[in-house]
């Protein structure tokens, strides 16, 4: 699957929007909804809230870090973007109650948060570095 370097620019940006968009459904809305608890029937969100924005998430981190990998051919923004939808999934699991013991909202709130800030970090580095490989060789050092 090869993608044009702007779809790739697209997927990297679609990622960090929805990394950024999960942090503040995952901080924000808590707080929101301890200050305003009259919001809190019209802020509700339907329980396959969570499934579905894994469900966005994934392939866009999959589409834009296969583009950054032919690219720039680094593995840390791979494996940030893995470890960020791990994440995610433990979050997804400690919403539904599969983790046991530990409190749904603890480990929903903080793994998720951990997720969306893993994947946000991996879509700007790679963004970054696929930038910085479309540079050539020199560019922009100082001469003599």
């Amino acid at each position: 699957m090869c993608l044009p370097s702007s779809r790739a620019r697209l997927f990297d940006v679609m990622g960090v929007g929805l990394s950024f968009a999960c942090l503040v459904h995952c901080l924000a809305l808590p707080l929101l909804l301890l200050l305003a608890p009259a919001l809190s029937a019209w802020l509700s969100l339907p329980e396959a809230f969570h499934a579905a924005i894994l469900l966005l998430a994934a392939p866009a981190a999959l589409a834009a870090m296969s583009a950054g990998w032919r690219r720039h051919r680094r593995a840390r923004p791979a494996l940030l973007a893995a470890g960020g939808l791990g994440l995610l999934v433990l979050g997804l699991a400690g919403h539904e109650g599969w983790l046991g013991t530990l409190g749904p909202e603890a480990t929903d709130r903080w793994f998720t948060s951990a997720g969306a800030i893993s994947l946000a970090a991996a879509h700007i580095a790679n963004w970054r570095l696929r930038h910085d490989a479309k540079r050539p060789a020199g560019d922009g050092e100082a001469h003599g």
